[in-house]
């Protein structure tokens, strides 16, 4: 997969640690794409030969459209997208400002527990992002 993004080693690892874990703990999981939200991947670990770089463009739109559709609802910030497909799952959320996760299973999987581990996954990595230093 192409990298638009260098990330520190120490925070890659975490990163891949964090979702292999969603995998390995969340019957059905097959995938999950860490991308900036402007649609570039950054990270995949995944099961199947997904099309990372397409897939991070693809989710971005859909938190874009979630938060338009919120704002005309007169809502507040969308927190993640969910796409019920006849095979499986798309579970899209936001870590931080710039960066998102989305993570992909089977329709064995349980949706709430694929959520979870989700979000527990993006609290993990945002609390892992490296804090850049500023000269006094």
């Amino acid at each position: 997969m192409p990298e638009t993004l260098t990330l520190p080693d120490d925070f890659r690892r975490v990163c891949e640690e964090t979702l292999a874990r969603v995998m390995e703990r969340t019957q059905g999981a097959y995938g999950a794409v860490l991308a900036t939200i402007d649609g570039h991947a950054v990270l995949s670990v995944t099961h199947r030969d997904l099309p990372s770089d397409r897939i991070a463009a693809m989710t971005s739109s859909l938190l874009a459209l979630g938060e338009t559709i919120a704002r005309e609802a007169q809502q507040r910030k969308c927190r993640f997208v969910i796409v019920e497909n006849s095979d499986g799952y798309v579970v899209t959320l936001r870590i931080t400002a710039k960066l998102t996760l989305s993570t992909f299973s089977g329709n064995e999987a349980n949706l709430g527990m694929l959520l979870s581990a989700s979000r527990n996954a993006a609290e993990s990595i945002g609390k892992a992002i490296p804090q850049r230093t500023h000269p006094k």
